[in-house]
């Protein structure tokens, strides 16, 4: 149980790392340009445009780092795909990433929840449902992913979620623990 766990967390971590690419290399101009939508921002300022291309290409570079450490330790996992479907699989899997981010203030912003309040369960699972969505469509995913590690996703990722926010504020890294 504790390998399938690793090994979940492992697949996702290109999914897992873009917001906090975002987060340190963001800012400038938002992504919905200062538009409302009934009423309201789209996303607002917190989303922006660099820092949506930069939590992409930082997924993306994770997955490379990743392809390294399987070389250099001998077990294979990403690598036991071709190059070109590892590269297409690890940008759908942080492209979803941030663009489930997106859907998740799009929705906080309709419920008027300001930027950077918590929203429970939306917080935690929207980035990894809509990940998982857009990239399972790609036929690589399924040679890496089964029922069983999507499972473990959705249980494991909140618990991951949580631990490293609250880290992140024990560092000092952000203001708040959520």
């Amino acid at each position: 149980m504790i390998e399938l766990v690793l090994v979940t967390i492992w697949l996702l971590l290109p999914a897992y790392t873009p917001n906090n690419f975002a987060v340190v290399l963001g800012g400038g101009k938002p992504i919905d340009l200062g538009k409302n939508f009934l009423g309201k921002r789209i996303f607002g300022d917190g989303k922006t445009i660099r820092g949506f291309l930069a939590g992409i290409v930082g997924g993306v570079f994770v997955a490379n780092l990743q392809i390294c450490i399987e070389d250099l330790f001998g077990f294979e996992i990403f690598s036991s795909l071709k190059y070109f479907d590892f590269f297409v699989l690890t940008f759908l899997l942080a492209f979803g990433s941030m663009l489930g981010d997106l859907a998740g203030s799009f929705i906080k912003r309709r419920l008027s929840y300001e930027k950077g309040k918590p929203l429970p369960v939306l917080d935690q699972l929207m980035f990894l449902f809509v990940a998982i969505l857009i990239s399972s469509q790609f036929y690589a995913f399924w040679y890496l992913f089964d029922f069983e590690k999507i499972v473990v996703a959705f249980i494991v990722t909140p618990f991951l979620h949580i631990a490293v926010n609250v880290l992140a504020y024990k560092l000092k890294l952000k203001d708040v623990p959520w």
